[in-house]
Order: C-alpha cells, then structure tokens, then sequence
C-alpha cells in the first residue's frame, strides 16, 4: 500500500493498493460493491500515481463481488480490468 498527498477537488490523503511483478506495476482497488464513480476514482488514483512517480501503470484491476453495469462500462472504456470471481 502507498499513500500519496493530492487533490480530489480538496486536499486529502490518497489510498491506493500496489503490486509490483516482473517489472510491471498494477494498481488495486478492492471493494465489496463497486460503482461507476469508484472505477473513476480510480482511474484518477492512476493519473496521481503517475503525476507523483512519474510511471505510467502497467494495469488497474478492480476486485469485487458485485459491480453495477454502468461501472462495467466505465471499466471498458477506461480499460480497467475488473474481476469479481478469484
């Protein structure tokens, strides 16, 4: 887990879970329910992680039990992987 300082419309602390293999990084969000506004939070973690470290990530994975069909959506077209089977 990393913590970075940013902005999400206020100053606040950012949480972001990161596994590092064979090089490639792969930002995490788990969550028991996911929606729409969350695969954009995420996705907005990534540009943060980036604009701190300078590195794009490799992937962004979303693993959960239930995700609603509009996060589905937003989750292809931001091309975020979302898994709710392990």
């Amino acid at each position: 887990m990393m913590r970075m300082e940013g902005f999400f419309g206020y100053p606040s602390e950012v949480e972001v879970d990161i596994a590092v293999k064979d090089g490639k990084v792969i930002l995490i969000e788990v969550a028991s329910h996911v929606k729409a506004s969350d695969v954009y939070q995420l996705r907005r973690k990534a540009e943060l992680y980036m604009e701190k470290t300078g590195r794009k990530p490799d992937r962004l994975l979303i693993v959960t039990p239930y995700v609603d069909d509009k996060a589905l959506e937003a989750s292809k077209r931001l091309n975020i992987e979302v898994y709710t089977h392990v």
